[in-house]
């Protein structure tokens, strides 16, 4: 396995802990607290580190349905980020988010995780394969 890519399984699983950290405190706290907010900014950091490292390590078509499943839970959860972060400019931490913010951060972390296991499921085919 190239290093690179090795870098981006390692920098994934972290994200991966990092989401699930933050779906926890969100779910449990439900307002822009430090750790809601300094979680999700950390997941999307380590998930767009591990994707440009996928992307520079593999030889095949970046659109895949792997890849355009994990372009899209990408896309979604920076945009769950930004809204956070917006809620927490606007209305500060104590301000508990709108329900919609809520069911939108769950569904973003679903279909992150469908990303997330479709990718595993293919590095397990690979080495079952190689």
């Amino acid at each position: 396995m190239q290093l690179i890519i090795l870098m981006g399984v390692v920098l994934i699983h972290i994200a991966f802990v990092l989401y699930t950290v933050f779906i926890i405190k969100e779910t449990k706290y439900g307002r822009a607290t430090r750790g809601v907010v300094g979680f999700i900014t950390a997941a999307v950091m380590f998930d767009v580190s591990a994707t440009l490292c996928m992307m520079i390590g593999t030889d095949e078509d970046y659109f895949t349905t792997h890849g355009v499943l994990g372009y899209t839970a990408l896309f979604v959860m920076i945009l769950d980020a930004i809204f956070i972060w917006r809620h927490k400019t606007r209305y500060g931490a104590e301000v508990p988010f709108s329900a919609t913010l809520n069911r939108n951060s769950k569904l973003a972390y679903v279909l992150w995780i469908a990303a997330f296991a479709t990718g595993e499921y293919i590095a397990i085919m690979k080495m079952g394969a190689g």
